[in-house]
């Protein structure tokens, strides 16, 4: 039987914890927390954060932040822990609104808003919640999406390609976040050649250098323009 997101994310809590303590840790209000101190990243960088969850006014802030709907086992994440940057995986959160204002010592999540109502492609389909977002090898990201169906998606941050599903979002959890161990050694420093985006994505960062050439071409074009005052 599918456990329910409350139960995989208890037991990620643990295995976090019992992981990455040892680096150093820090405690914050009801239950949020950074593992995993990283100096040779940043100062304050951790490898994990993971911020308190939201009460029921919270989620419903939440909700509306992000100008859509929110299905059930989003909200049921929510509530344990206001999202959270995971090993290179970030989850989205509220930031406004809430009663229990979950950045509170240790920062805040990425905004719930900006993947929904900001920077959403026309090719996601409607019934699409933007959840969250992993870093590829250089430019290259995946969008995380929750359907419908509540399965959980991983979009191309550019193009309209899909390079991983899972069932559902105790599934995603279950199976991405303890594969990204193997990305870090016990010091907490990225393996060399490790592979950070899960599924079908040797061509993304192709794809992202290209796109971001193209970026660049263009801007240079325009500059040039502006400059002869053709434009």
């Amino acid at each position: 039987m599918t456990k329910s997101v409350s139960e995989t994310l208890l037991r990620l809590d643990e295995q976090l914890r019992e992981r990455y303590d040892t680096l150093g840790s820090v405690e914050g209000e009801n239950g949020a927390y950074q593992t995993g101190h990283v100096p040779h990243v940043a100062r304050y960088a951790y490898l994990c954060s993971r911020y308190a969850g939201l009460d029921d006014n919270g989620v419903r802030d939440a909700e509306n932040e992000a100008e859509r709907y929110i299905p059930e086992p989003y909200k049921e994440l929510l509530r344990h822990m206001n999202g959270a940057r995971i090993l290179g995986v970030s989850l989205h959160g509220g930031i406004g609104g809430s009663v229990d204002r979950s950045g509170v010592g240790i920062g805040q999540p990425i905004s719930i808003w900006y993947q929904n109502a900001v920077e959403r492609p026309d090719y996601i389909p409607d019934g699409h919640l933007g959840i969250g977002a992993i870093n590829g090898e250089w430019s290259s990201q995946g969008h995380l999406y929750l359907a419908s169906t509540c399965e959980v998606e991983l979009y191309n941050a550019k193009f309209d390609i899909i390079g991983a599903r899972w069932s559902s979002l105790s599934d995603f959890l279950e199976d991405e976040i303890p594969r990204r161990f193997s990305i870090y050694d016990d010091e907490g420093r990225e393996i060399e050649k490790s592979k950070r985006l899960p599924g079908d994505t040797k061509d993304w960062e192709r794809l992202a250098q290209e796109a971001k050439g193209e970026g660049a071409n263009d801007g240079f074009l325009k500059r040039m323009l502006r400059k002869l005052h053709l434009e």
